[in-house]
């Protein structure tokens, strides 16, 4: 039998409207909390690990994240019984190239050591690299594997100290590199609300065309 612990990490506790509806409806059928923590989000993903899911009988975790809003049922995955399945989520994401499109989807493949790229093709159930916490399903097997249980959530940097990947990028390196498989759902994904510049929206959308 599963049960599934659904969190929502924050720095203040302030959440979407979006994500609370969602939260209402998934609390019919799993456990819900939003967890207040600091002073980083790979500090509150930790917190919750160790004194949330692992502290209990749960056999998944889904986190979200405080705007980014699922469009389908997520606990739906739950069935398919994977060991990290993500619901893809648009990110901005403008470099100012022609012709580059200035959003993706953010499930990845790895291109080298310190960069991923977007994964194709874009539908269905799709085994990928990599994809973001913000709206993802963990199994239990896979926080209690003995190279999972240390900073899992960590993020790499370089000589410098700079950040080369985020923690979403790192835990799902790190489950791969201990066997286990990282999928997302093209058929679940999500909405993001992000602040942006509306000129810089102008211009990105502009560079598409040239």
């Amino acid at each position: 039998m599963t049960s599934t612990l659904v969190t929502v990490p924050t720095f203040n506790g302030w959440i979407r409207a979006e994500v609370a509806e969602v939260l209402v409806r998934l609390g019919r059928q799993a456990d819900v909390a939003v967890v207040e923590g600091g002073p980083s989000l790979e500090d509150n993903l930790h917190k919750i690990i160790i004194e949330r899911v692992l502290a209990g009988s749960y056999t998944h975790w889904l986190t979200i994240d405080a705007d980014n809003p699922p469009n389908r049922n997520p606990l739906d995955l739950v069935d398919l019984d994977k060991d990290v399945i993500g619901c893809p989520t648009p990110v901005w994401h403008f470099v100012d190239k022609p012709g580059d499109r200035p959003w993706c989807l953010n499930a990845w493949d790895e291109a080298n050591e310190e960069a991923f790229r977007e994964h194709h093709p874009m539908n269905g159930l799709q085994q990928v690299d990599a994809v973001g916490t913000g709206c993802m399903l963990i199994a239990r097997r896979v926080l209690e594997h003995p190279e999972m249980t240390y900073r899992p959530f960590g993020r790499s940097y370089d000589w410098s100290g700079l950040v080369v990947n985020g923690n979403d990028m790192q835990f799902c390196r790190r489950a791969r590199g201990a066997g286990f498989t990282v999928w997302a759902h093209y058929d679940y994904t999500c909405r993001h609300f992000n602040t942006l510049d509306v000129g810089i929206v102008a211009r990105a959308y502009g560079r598409m065309t040239e």
